[in-house]
């Protein structure tokens, strides 16, 4: 069964991108334009929020200095070349924790597990 082709060439692909959930704190609230700033360590610049972007589960709120995770609009960056969060929220992590490899949910493995470990040779000829 022969399937019309469809031509996608003026589709441009956009690249995967994976989320990373950074950390900062709010350090700017403009309430009469609905929107403020995060510094964050990540950054030099600060990261742009709207209001609406905020996700709180139990109506919670947030201040100035409010610690806060958020995840940036990779879109915006790539076409205006400025950080805006697309996503901000309450974080549950402790104040200043950046996550480590002991957070990991999964083993880790620095070495294959049936590797043996040698002595090195100029120990041995040593008298």
């Amino acid at each position: 069964m022969n399937r019309p082709r469809t031509d996608h060439s003026d589709d441009t692909e956009k690249p995967f991108r994976i989320q990373k959930r950074r950390l900062g704190r709010i350090k700017v609230i403009k309430p009469e334009g609905e929107y403020g700033f995060i510094d964050s360590d990540d950054f030099r610049e600060d990261v742009f929020f709207h209001f609406k972007a905020w996700e709180a589960y139990n109506g919670e709120t947030f201040d100035i200095d409010s610690y806060v995770e958020f995840e940036l609009d990779d879109d915006q960056f790539d076409e205006k070349k400025r950080l805006r969060a697309k996503v901000f929220r309450p974080t549950d992590r402790p104040d200043g924790k950046k996550l480590s490899a002991r957070d990991a949910t999964f083993d880790l493995v620095y070495h294959h597990p049936k590797a043996r470990r040698r002595r090195p040779s100029w120990r041995d000829n040593q008298s």
